[in-house]
């Protein structure tokens, strides 16, 4: 879930951290509100146009609003469900998929791949739902692009939370990759090699996909058996979009970075939740936490990359005594 781009397709070292990142890579008006069963959260979806593309967004729940940015990048924000959802009992949740993600268009220049236009899309998504100031969730490589927004549009935050951020330099980040390279055990390495080999995986097929990448994220669980409750999705189109977003690794701002004194000046409430078993080392979360005044970190006990998941129970008190917090002050 963090940030480099790798064609499994196309080299052997298919457990790679880098295949992770890099690989992972209609509606035409949004769709009734509607309500399942009389008690499920109300959910708007459908496509918006945003800052000269149509991404795909949906809100879910009533309440104070929390726009959610989903990590990858390639991914979409159908990974936080169904668990995520919790939260839309107290709050309005706000999804979007970035650009040439999930179901958002990929009808767009490749030269606006680019991390800062990321970052636009993030306040032109703030602006569609008429927000002056927001709650911003980021995970995984969400949070580096919420860090990045803060820095830049700090005062058109009103709480910012970090999980499982990509850590805030990229010197970490790459400490992080190595780490991750070593969780995956032999058997689960060999699988993926075989999967990578096959015609299905070679084209991108939706179902190759999802069986490789399951394998691929055991290593990002305490638990490796929680891997199977991790919703994942990948269309049709799949191989067009994650040759969309391979554009991203020719921007350099994406392979140097250093926000530790950018992060200073970020003035809102902020939550860090890091894990005990992450793909992150925990210094990284407290070089965070040391740099932004007033800032909590929590760490989530027994648990890994995807605290919505596995750590159900500490995650969501977390989260909403936090933004009870923001919300009294």
């Amino acid at each position: 879930m963090n940030c480099r781009y790798y064609d499994v397709a196309k080299s052997p070292r298919v457990t790679s951290i880098a295949a992770l990142a890099w690989i992972l890579l209609s509606f035409t008006r949004p769709a009734a509100a509607q309500r399942d069963d009389g008690t499920a959260p109300l959910v708007v979806d459908g496509m918006r146009l945003i800052n000269g593309t149509q991404l795909y967004c949906k809100s879910m729940g009533t309440g104070i609003p929390l726009v959610i940015i989903h990590g990858g990048p390639g991914l979409d924000h159908s990974y936080f469900l169904p668990q995520m959802a919790k939260l839309a009992e107290t709050f309005e949740l706000v999804f979007f998929d970035q650009r040439a993600c999930g179901r958002s268009s990929i009808r767009l220049d490749s030269t606006a791949m680019t991390l800062d236009t990321l970052v636009e899309d993030i306040d032109r998504v703030r602006e569609a739902y008429n927000l002056k100031q927001m709650n911003l969730m980021g995970h995984s490589w969400g949070g580096l692009l919420a860090m990045f927004y803060a820095i830049k549009h700090g005062d058109r935050l009103n709480s910012l939370i970090l999980v499982n951020t990509t850590p805030a330099t990229s010197a970490l980040r790459d400490s992080s990759f190595r780490f991750m390279a070593q969780r995956t055990s032999p058997g689960d390495s060999a699988e993926e090699a075989s999967i990578a080999r096959t015609p299905e995986f070679r084209r991108r097929d939706p179902a190759a996909m999802q069986r490789f990448f399951r394998l691929f994220f055991r290593g990002s669980f305490s638990n490796p058996r929680m891997a199977d409750s991790l919703t994942l999705t990948f269309g049709a189109d799949y191989g067009a979009r994650s040759k969309l977003v391979a554009y991203l690794a020719k921007d350099p701002q994406i392979h140097k970075y250093d926000l530790l004194s950018g992060l200073e000046s970020i003035a809102c409430p902020v939550l860090i939740v890091g894990s005990d078993n992450d793909l992150v080392p925990p210094v990284s979360n407290e070089l965070i936490h040391a740099r932004i005044r007033g800032s909590r970190y929590v760490v989530m006990k027994n648990c890994g990359h995807f605290p919505f998941i596995e750590a159900p129970e500490q995650f969501f008190p977390a989260v909403t005594d936090f933004l009870e917090h923001v919300r009294q002050r």
